[in-house]
């Protein structure tokens, strides 16, 4: 198949949309298929995936990582026509979403789309426009959208749940993100990248340094659990607009000693500080699937997690980790029970190895194929998955 793929997130920014994309890509084009990537341009970057078409850009105000397409497509609508793809798969509901709705109707192709992200959780960012309006008009926009698709992919049930809730109609396919890490280099220490002791105890969080992902719970988890287990270091690893922000948060707190930022870190290094970590601590609550925790699964670490958003889907509660209300008391307690049992943690490792096998990208491209060629077919998918991990 010819697939044209329409994205605001790819590579060089590393998020979950981006690697979900590049795995997905990378695995069809292996496969045999032909994958033609419309996205962003960033400025000083080279593209290392083969076909990739880019929109001039400006860089958003508030969010200078994330560069925004501007309406000129600058006679790639052409191009587009003359690659006649199979199927149109838009990642986004927004710019260069609707400009891949747009073309697919204009040539009559059908249109899968993915919804990866909680919109209606990011609205802070859009300034000076009133929250609650803004969370609005994000409903409104979804459903619009959505309901021009032939078909919609979510990363869990949860999503797809709540895309009705929004009003949209369009038949929704659960298929996670699967999980693939290139090979770590020789001899790499995931302690030595943490910045730890031989006897500091690793927490890790992993994932973007934003408001939206709770650090602030987190930090004063921290705080609490720190009080009964001096040795235990937090690991923040990633990058984002609250870093700055987090880092004072720390230092108020009184922690900042027993905290480390790592930054942004590249993504063969990861195994091994996953490796060297004892648990796995997420405090969103905005997730549609979060990526990370499956990959910590991986690793064999349990999790600690807030119970919302797609994330009860890849966190067995009592199995392969722990599932909490946000707040802080209840998160450190929750941590520490598992810092403190060995072999309940040996156990709970056991299951989150056999867990997240399942979160293989063989299985995530299989089903994604399916949708595409019941799209393409002009038919409704034989039997739609409403669960995230099958």
């Amino acid at each position: 198949m010819r697939i044209a793929v329409f994205s605001e997130s790819f590579e060089p920014v590393i998020n979950g949309v981006s690697v979900s994309i590049s795995l997905l890509a990378g695995r069809l084009e292996e496969l045999g298929h032909e994958v033609f990537c419309f996205a962003p341009r960033y400025p000083g970057h080279t593209d290392s995936f083969p076909r990739v078409f880019r929109f001039p850009s400006v860089r958003a105000p508030g969010v200078p990582d994330y560069p925004l397409a501007l309406p000129w497509s600058g006679g790639l609508f052409r191009v587009f026509r003359e690659l006649a793809p199979d199927v149109v798969h838009t990642h986004t509901p927004f710019a260069l979403g609707v400009r891949g709705q747009r073309w697919a109707a204009r040539l009559g192709i059908p249109l899968v789309s993915t919804n990866h992200t909680l919109y209606t959780e990011y609205v802070h960012y859009i300034r000076p426009v009133p929250p609650a309006l803004m969370r609005a008009l994000a409903v409104w926009w979804m459903r619009r959208y959505y309901n021009r698709c032939s078909h919609v992919i979510v990363p869990s049930a949860a999503t797809g749940r709540r895309l009705e809730s929004y009003g949209v109609r369009t038949p929704w396919t659960a298929i996670p993100t699967g999980i693939s890490f290139p090979e770590p280099p020789a001899g790499l220490d995931g302690r030595v990248v943490a910045g730890a002791s031989p006897d500091d105890r690793l927490l890790l969080y992993l994932g973007r340094i934003a408001r939206e992902k709770n650090l602030d719970l987190l930090l004063e988890a921290f705080r609490i659990l720190l009080q009964k287990e001096p040795s235990a270091r937090l690991v923040v690893a990633g990058g984002g607009p609250y870093l700055q922000r987090c880092r004072e948060r720390a230092a108020a707190l009184g922690v900042d000693g027993r905290v480390t930022f790592t930054g942004p870190l590249p993504r063969d290094v990861l195994p091994a500080v996953f490796s060297a970590a004892e648990l796995f601590l997420f405090p969103s609550t905005t997730e549609t699937q979060g990526l990370v925790v499956g990959e910590a699964a991986l690793h064999g670490l349990p999790c600690v997690a807030v119970d919302a958003g797609g994330t009860p889907e890849f966190v067995r509660h009592g199995e392969t980790g722990l599932l909490v209300r946000p707040d802080p008391e209840e998160f450190a307690s929750a941590a520490l029970q598992l810092l403190s049992d060995g072999d309940r943690r040996e156990a709970f490792s056991r299951a989150a190895r056999d867990l997240a096998s399942a979160l293989t990208v063989d299985s995530m491209v299989s089903r994604v194929l399916e949708v595409y060629r019941s799209a393409a077919a002009g038919r409704p998918l034989d039997d739609p998955v409403k669960a995230g991990i099958s």
